[in-house]
């Protein structure tokens, strides 16, 4: 994500805020602060993978990205690697499985768990065989103890048993529960850990790096990218959320942000301030849309948001006025004028922000869109008679 894009569009949005009366300038920008910390303070999740060498890491993210995974900036086996997948933004991996204690490799650990604090532990392990995971228990437990003295706090453990197609589930059942003691049974973890998802990351991709559907034998995939983006902290949540397609917590994200312009436009729009407002107004609907097209994993881009809006129907723009003309008339009548006023403007910036959810976050066509933001305008324009 562009930043700067982001603090340019935000700057233009509070600009316009600033022409507000004072008490109801206070209230927009503490409505605006939460949003802007969505966007602005987002970073790549930090993952730490623990576990069994022999487990493919890559061939589980993989899984997870649903095409073969695109990997960059690799530098020592001790280090943080940061992980890309075209144009949607990335993760930082730091593989710690297998370290002796009185390695130099360890030592080389340390320095990377003291310098960026793990958002999340992996512990992977490979289902094909049985196992003894005393030694990967071990080196978790220092790890985690290290997080404890550094950050005084502990990152969530997730267990991962990847298992190949086709293994029989009274097989997967028994190791499963086996895995599960190994992590039940160590006192450290008791903070930390969270459950153990099984799952089967098998997939072929074709040469162009799309996955062959044919060969497709996963399972449970989603189920582990949406459990790795909710333990994540909220700054780290959006990025991820996008990567993996978890359409829950971005449809929750999108709805938050709705929610805080729905609320904003209320506001703006019960001012007695007759079509002075319409600039504000406008401007937070586009840069809502922009935010959510962002949230579905388009890139942020305020022509882009315009562009949409236009695409909902010829006709928009001119319904725009003619709907901020019933606004301006409502708020002559006195008192109830400029409830009704804060009403049309709130239900018109919903209706816009569910339309574009719906496209850009649910995968939804146009048309269907277009239909829920006809039922929504007929709304407004009720309340507005």
């Amino acid at each position: 994500m562009n930043q700067n894009t982001v603090l340019s569009l935000y700057e233009k949005i509070e600009a316009l805020v600033r022409r507000l009366p004072g008490p109801l300038q206070k209230a927009v920008s503490e409505e605006l602060s939460p949003l802007k910390q969505i966007f602005l303070t987002q970073r790549p999740a930090r993952l730490v993978l623990l576990g069994q060498a022999a487990a493919s890491p890559e061939q589980l993210f993989s899984a997870l990205f649903n095409c073969r995974l695109d990997v960059s900036n690799l530098t020592s086996p001790n280090a943080w690697l940061n992980f890309h997948h075209r144009g949607l933004g990335g993760f930082r991996l730091l593989d710690a499985r297998r370290l002796s204690d009185t390695s130099h490799s360890w030592r080389e650990l340390e320095t990377a768990l003291s310098q960026e604090q793990p958002d999340e532990l992996l512990f992977l392990v490979d289902g094909s065989r049985d196992f003894d995971l005393a030694l990967e228990c071990e080196q978790a437990t220092r790890i985690v103890e290290l997080c404890n003295r550094r950050y005084q706090a502990s990152p969530p453990l997730i267990g991962v048993l990847d298992f190949p197609a086709g293994l029989d589930e009274r097989t997967r059942s028994q190791r499963k529960l086996q895995f599960q003691a190994w992590l039940d049974g160590q006192p450290q973890f008791k903070q930390a850990f969270v459950r153990v998802l099984d799952v089967c990351s098998f997939a072929r991709f074709r040469q162009d790096g799309t996955l062959d559907t044919e060969r497709d034998e996963r399972r449970n995939i989603d189920e582990l990218a949406e459990l790795l983006v909710r333990e994540l902290p909220p700054e780290a949540q959006v990025e991820l959320a996008r990567l993996l397609r978890v359409k829950s917590v971005q449809k929750q994200t999108a709805q938050r942000l709705v929610r805080s312009m729905t609320a904003i436009s209320a506001a703006i729009g019960a001012q007695p301030i007759p079509l002075a407002d319409f600039p504000i107004l406008t401007g937070l609907q586009v840069a809502m849309v922009a935010g959510v097209m962002y949230l579905g994993g388009r890139e942020l881009s305020v022509r882009s948001a315009a562009e949409f809006c236009a695409a909902m129907g010829t006709n928009i723009s001119v319904a725009m006025v003619l709907r901020e003309t019933v606004r301006a008339a409502v708020k002559i009548i006195p008192g109830w004028g400029n409830a009704i006023s804060g009403g049309v403007a709130a239900t018109g910036t919903y209706a816009i922000g569910r339309a574009a959810t719906e496209v850009f976050v649910e995968g939804k066509a146009l048309a269907d869109a277009r239909r829920l933001l006809q039922r929504f305008r007929r709304k407004s324009n009720d309340r507005g008679k």
